[in-house]
């Protein structure tokens, strides 16, 4: 971006580290400007929200009228009660919720953050192998293996990492299409 600057007013001298450090700062505290619709319409810079934290349990949400943007709790909060939002789409693992935290330059210590496994092994879809069993993996502490939380019946870690390789792939291609206006459905097992 600052070099895109330097190309559009070359007859003004610019320090370069100056002006990619303020995009910098723009990027880390913009919020998209939404429709009711969730529908993004723009980028807005709002200094008192920008210095509300994150949580992937926010108390709040960011709402948008028009140019106006409003914070409405989620539930009553009592004095002293630090708001938070969430900065990114929180029906997400933790890694990935993790990932998309990485352009704020912080990793989120939040309560759901903390204790992920059972959560993101729900998020995850890792089903028991045993096909009668309705229980999912959970990550077996001290081994590198996932239990099933209702049966016990064990995956090492390769085996799920190697599954969820393929779901990842799979899913990159379903996104792919359904980007490109196909309409494709794909269902996931663990076998």
């Amino acid at each position: 971006m600052a070099n895109l600057v330097q190309l559009i007013l070359p007859s003004i001298e610019l320090d370069l580290k100056e002006i990619a450090h303020t995009f910098s700062k723009f990027a880390c505290n913009a919020h998209t400007i939404c429709d009711p619709e969730l529908r993004p319409l723009g980028t807005g810079l709002f200094p008192a929200i920008s210095i509300i934290n994150h949580s992937c349990v926010p108390n709040a949400v960011l709402l948008f009228e028009g140019r106006t943007a409003y914070v409405r709790a989620l539930q009553p909060l009592s004095s002293y009660t630090e708001v938070s939002i969430s900065y990114i789409e929180t029906a997400a693992t933790t890694l990935k919720r993790h990932n998309d935290l990485k352009q704020y330059f912080f990793t989120c210590t939040c309560t759901r953050c903390i204790k992920d496994s059972e959560e993101d092994a729900l998020l995850e879809g890792y089903r028991c192998k045993d096909q009668k069993c309705d229980g999912f993996l959970l990550p077996d502490s001290g081994k590198k293996a996932y239990a099933c939380q209702k049966c016990s019946i064990s995956r090492d870690e390769e085996e799920v990492k190697k599954v969820s390789s393929e779901i990842l792939l799979l899913s990159d291609k379903a996104s792919s299409f359904l980007s490109s206006g196909s309409i494709l459905r794909y269902h996931f097992f663990l076998k």
